[in-house]
């Protein structure tokens, strides 16, 4: 397996201006955070990186992500994580309401709590996702990104499988990119 790592930066600004008879400026609002994956198979480091860009997927269509299987790095090489991290999509589609969901498959679905670690409040239903939004021309895509430094467990045959399912807006232009950090240990 090639060495990996990763590292991750997010930057929001949100700014208040007042102007009043009182007191005029700005009053800003922020979050930043970076932080870099070493690899490793400790918490905070990753071993594995998967990526994938969809196009020309289906509307009303589950792509599904084998987390302890059939998955391939670009080199070939099998990706199986014991853990996930990261996990970040960004929807492409560029039509109104073309929305994604991830979250875990309602069959060995990967990611819902269990022992207080996961992605998703529930394996299946109403809280067993996130809507990705779509993509607007004019402002950009639309994104997720979960994070946990610690690892979720991926369990093999129970627990492994990440879907992405595609809203049921009409046409086969649904795409998206997904960016998959663990370990595997």
């Amino acid at each position: 397996m090639p060495t990996s790592r990763g590292r991750v930066v997010i930057d929001i600004l949100g700014e208040q201006l007042l102007s009043n008879a009182v007191a005029a400026g700005v009053i800003p609002a922020r979050i930043v955070e970076a932080v870099d994956l070493s690899n490793g198979t400790a918490d905070g480091s990753i071993d594995l990186v998967y990526s994938d860009a969809k196009s020309s997927i289906a509307a009303s269509t589950t792509t599904q992500y084998d987390l302890a299987g059939s998955m391939t790095n670009a080199l070939g090489q099998a990706v199986v994580f014991a853990e996930v991290v990261l996990i970040a999509i960004r929807n492409t589609r560029q039509t109104a309401l073309a929305y994604l969901t991830i979250g875990p498959h309602s069959s060995n679905g990967f990611g819902a709590i269990s022992g207080s670690k996961g992605f998703w409040n529930a394996a299946t239903g109403s809280g067993g996702g996130n809507v990705v939004p779509p993509a607007l021309a004019s402002i950009g895509n639309g994104w997720l990104v979960l994070y946990d430094p610690t690892g979720v467990p991926v369990t093999a045959g129970t627990g492994d499988i990440l879907s992405v399912v595609t809203s049921g807006v009409t046409g086969s232009t649904n795409s998206w990119d997904i960016l998959i950090l663990g370990r595997s240990a």
